[in-house]
């Protein structure tokens, strides 16, 4: 088996249809499984994945749980009965949009063989017309990523990754501590490779009120990712240590920020302070960490000045190099 498309699900009777749909319409030049593991819905989702397996028995697979495992217990144990070469994740209220996503990004594996993930950008959707399309997509949008890159930014849409099975194997006691599954699972799969971009919007990262990105408040979801660090610096090898570090202060920073924007005086002065904690024991390190921390949280303008005026002397001196050349080749002619 080539390749298995893992859909994970629960409670999204009125949804999961259009992840089959969009995996069943998959065209490629292997063998493909659907591996639909529901886990333990109280509403119509087992018998909508039902139906569809028995309609197409050679394609479909439909993992019964007898108990909720939630979704750190069921990603996990639902990924070791994959039987694909490669998995292609897919979120049960996530649809896919292009026929050819998961042979282009097998083509990529099949020729990368250094690299453990390829995904792909996702558009984010709003359900109630809220707010309109926005684009998830990595920083700098580069052709190549790294472990110390994902540990510092969560940037993978899980429905727009396919993985190496065989990988990981064994989900070690930490990753069922952590509150969401995809962000370590990529983390798992990344120390084993690089991690390849294809610039493609091929998946609707669908947003809605039962949806994990909707229930959390943007500040909660900041704080939880704060723990989340936390928790890669403690279990991770310490040569990964002083990356996470800077993370973790830079991240208590943007939320000290946050509450500072909004007016919230103690939290932002309490994550100010813990992000100078965060910066180590180092004297001089933690000085310069203090300063900073002071500056951004009472002169933010001046920190906008010092950017305004190095964005227009940039501006100038590239004007100036450009004019000194247009001169030059005036009075000589173009270099032969």
């Amino acid at each position: 088996m080539k390749a298995s498309i893992l859909i994970v699900t629960y409670n999204q009777q009125d949804l999961i249809g259009q992840a089959i749909e969009s995996a069943l319409s998959q065209v490629t030049d292997f063998d493909t499984e659907i591996v639909v593991a529901d886990d333990c819905s109280t509403d119509r989702t087992r018998s909508v994945a039902c139906g569809y397996r028995d309609r197409f028995p050679d394609r479909v697979r439909v993992l019964i749980r007898d108990r909720n495992l939630g979704l750190m217990g069921n990603l996990p144990q639902a990924f070791l009965e994959c039987r694909g070469d490669y998995v292609a994740c897919l979120d049960g209220d996530d649809y896919w949009t292009a026929p050819e996503k998961l042979q282009r990004q097998v083509d990529f594996l099949d020729a990368h063989p250094d690299y453990s993930i390829c995904f792909h950008n996702a558009l984010m959707v709003w359900d109630d017309g809220s707010q309109g399309p926005t684009l998830h997509s990595p920083p700098g949008r580069r052709a190549t990523y790294c472990l110390n890159e994902l540990l510092r930014h969560d940037f993978i849409s899980t429905s727009a990754a396919v993985v190496r099975n065989h990988l990981v194997r064994d989900f070690p006691d930490w990753y069922g501590t952590l509150p969401v599954p995809d962000w370590p699972f990529f983390v798992l799969h990344a120390m084993h490779g690089k991690i390849g971009y294809l610039d493609e919007d091929w998946t609707v990262y669908r947003q809605h009120p039962a949806g994990m990105y909707c229930r959390l408040a943007n500040e909660k979801r900041m704080e939880q990712n704060i723990g989340i660090v936390r928790t890669f610096r403690d279990v991770l090898g310490p040569e990964y240590r002083p990356l996470l570090t800077d993370a973790i202060h830079a991240r208590c920073l943007s939320l000290a920020l946050y509450y500072r924007k909004r007016g919230n005086k103690s939290l932002a002065r309490e994550f100010a302070r813990m992000s100078i904690r965060e910066a180590g024991t180092d004297g001089l390190k933690s000085c310069r960490a203090a300063a900073k921390v002071f500056a951004y949280m009472h002169v933010p303008a001046l920190f906008r000045l010092v950017a305004r005026c190095r964005a227009v002397r940039g501006a100038s001196a590239a004007e100036s190099t450009a004019g000194t050349r247009a001169a030059s080749t005036r009075r000589h002619g173009p270099r032969a």
